[in-house]
């Protein structure tokens, strides 16, 4: 008999291998997340993200391997896993009816899991108003009418208004301006916290990681990376702080005697005749830093303290600062 997920993970997959034909989609899969907790599965085009969506939904069964979803094993208790799973689709429009405001679509879809009226309106209420809909009017708004940003957070209304213990999302992040993203992340954020929901955000954008408990990245099929993004930041020298240096000018010869400035550990190019920098550990000296970059021929106009992205982390993982260059497939850095 296989041994049961442990109690504390609402999330699980171990070992899992999906083949299509004679294809590999997913090799060898494994990752979790706790209770409570916000996962994030990033990967680029082809990674295999979408596969494990779907493994997750259990819209596919794995070769081998195992999945479980808050202690429901999802390839075998469907109508279990209906119950405690919460899924939010990328295209909105596809989770909701165009006519119907954000309440009643959150009555109707309620109503299908045989829920009493009157706790359907009190949970769509509650969810709304963390979602930050925070007017009668808008949430009697007709969905067809409601913003990009709006529409997503309806639909969310919509993935957790039966309770699940697992809340699922497709790319939520598709189709919305930057700061609208950074905006729905922190409401996910703080749905998490209020409701203790335990959040699975699929996605291309690295941005999702700064916001999540725990993480898995993508390759091919394989995982690449796996942690605590707060691990991982830890683990970079002086705890992930460094500097952002703005030059006069920053040319590929120049980038070349950064290179040489001894107290350096890394660099990334982050903007336009703008650095990143991350001293050595114990060399995290501001004063020293700028003597050195004069020394070497260099200008900074502007230079402040930061701290690293999870971002920064991994594109320096990809271009191999902790071991061999890794070639991963694209992900966004946006």
């Amino acid at each position: 008999m296989k041994n049961s997920p442990a109690n504390d993970k609402d999330i699980e997959l171990r070992n899992v291998t999906v083949k299509i034909r004679k294809t590999t989609i997913l090799q060898d899969v494994s990752f979790y997340a706790k209770r409570g907790e916000i996962l994030a599965i990033i990967g680029g085009s082809g990674a295999g993200k979408s596969t494990c969506l779907r493994v997750l939904t259990s819209q596919i069964k794995p070769t081998r391997g195992e999945v479980y979803i808050a202690g429901c094993d999802a390839t075998k208790e469907e109508e279990k896993l209906k119950e405690i799973l919460g899924y939010v689709p990328q295209p909105e429009e596809v989770s909701a009816y165009p006519e119907f405001s954000a309440l009643k679509n959150a009555y109707f879809f309620g109503k299908m899991y045989n829920l009493p009226s009157d706790l359907i309106e009190k949970r769509a209420r509650q969810i709304l108003q963390i979602l930050g809909f925070d007017t009668e009017e808008m949430m009697k708004k007709p969905f067809k009418n409601l913003s990009g940003g709006e529409k997503k957070r309806a639909s969310i209304c919509i993935g957790l208004i039966h309770n699940p213990k697992v809340l699922l999302l497709d790319e939520p992040l598709t189709g919305i301006d930057a700061h609208l993203r950074i905006e729905l992340l922190n409401y996910l954020r703080d749905l998490n916290r209020q409701l203790g929901v335990t959040i699975c955000i699929v996605a291309h954008d690295l941005e999702t990681a700064d916001y999540s408990d725990r993480i898995v990245i993508l390759d091919r099929g394989r995982v690449a990376i796996f942690g605590e993004p707060k691990s991982f930041l830890r683990g970079l020298p002086n705890g992930g702080k460094c500097f952002r240096v703005k030059f006069k000018r920053l040319t590929v010869d120049d980038q070349k005697r950064v290179e040489k400035i001894k107290p350096i550990k890394y660099f990334l190019v982050v903007g336009r005749n703008t650095l990143k920098v991350f001293p050595k550990e114990g060399e995290h000296n501001l004063a020293g830093l700028v003597e050195e970059f004069y020394a070497k021929g260099l200008e900074p106009l502007e230079l402040e303290e930061t701290e690293a992205t999870f971002g920064d982390y991994f594109r320096l993982f990809s271009q191999g600062a902790f071991g061999a260059r890794k070639d991963i497939f694209s992900i966004n850095f946006e």
